[in-house]
């Protein structure tokens, strides 16, 4: 088993592989490593690994990742870039191009709702949306990917695409990929807040099970919101007010503690706001 996050030695980065642990992969896979040096001799992927190397220390410590792109698609020679990204951060996609043009860069940019398909195509449930009873359209990283792959760019940039919608894109783009920033709603879009915060984080993140429990509306509940909900309203009953503060203290959309009610037979009373 490779267990490279729980090394404590990190041998390859000081050269000394003979001082790598038992779990190493560099102890039994010495084959594959060679393997890997000859891919990176072909002259796409040597453009792109010895640029990246060059950047990295050029403005290590100085740079931005915004500069960063900018000197990595310079050097390796990109002049046409691809922008995939959620409309949620449109205005920072509307910055980030006039940015990327003014470095005398031709940017493509296609928004994730492109097609402006319903969810349902993807047998989505109306209780499963981020705002039920609404039109919502699908996140659509597939035709973002085809799209800037017939506009034949060189190197695609994801711009806060959602976790899983990013995987579908880099699955499909056929230019090499990178990310500007990735999306956390909760975290003014910094994931790694969620480490760095540890001690507040920690019980949330422990909190996160498998679903157990799916309704017919489609939301997903855990053993974790239920129980959570069971001691809120010992009574059988929960105020809106007191539900809405359970959903933010449970981590959860609202949709979900009312979900739970309804599978406990909790009655939610003063509801002003159609939530429950």
């Amino acid at each position: 088993m490779n267990n490279c996050a729980n090394c404590g030695i990190f041998a390859c980065r000081q050269g000394q592989p003979e001082k790598a642990p038992e779990f190493c992969p560099m102890r039994d896979q010495q084959e594959l490593y060679e393997e890997t040096i000859a891919e990176y001799q072909k002259t796409e992927i040597n453009n792109i690994a010895r640029h990246a190397a060059i950047v990295e220390a050029a403005g290590y410590r100085i740079w931005t990742r915004l500069e960063e792109i900018i000197e990595f698609a310079w050097r390796a020679n990109f002049q046409k870039l691809g922008l995939a990204f959620c409309v949620g951060l449109r205005k920072e996609a509307r910055q980030v191009a006039k940015i990327l043009s003014d470095a005398g860069f031709q940017v493509e940019s296609v928004a994730c709702k492109t097609g402006a398909k319903p969810k349902e195509l993807l047998g989505i449930k109306d209780g499963q949306k981020v705002r039920p009873g609404q039109f919502e359209a699908m996140c659509n990283p597939i035709a973002q990917a085809k799209i800037l792959n017939a506009a034949k760019t060189q190197l695609n940039i994801l711009l806060g695409l959602c976790v899983g919608h990013d995987t579908l894109f880099i699955r499909y783009a056929q230019a090499p990929v990178t990310v500007l920033a990735t999306k956390d709603r909760a975290l003014a879009h910094n994931p790694l807040g969620a480490i760095y915060a540890e001690y507040y984080f920690a019980e949330k993140l422990a909190g996160h099970q498998r679903p157990a429990l799916e309704t017919a509306e489609g939301v997903e509940v855990t053993p974790r919101v239920l129980e959570a909900v069971k001691k809120a309203a010992p009574d059988g009953r929960l105020t809106c007010a007191a539900a809405r503060a359970l959903a933010v203290r449970v981590g959860v959309r609202p949709q979900v503690i009312g979900a739970a009610c309804d599978e406990l037979k909790i009655k939610i009373k003063g509801c002003e706001l159609g939530c429950f």
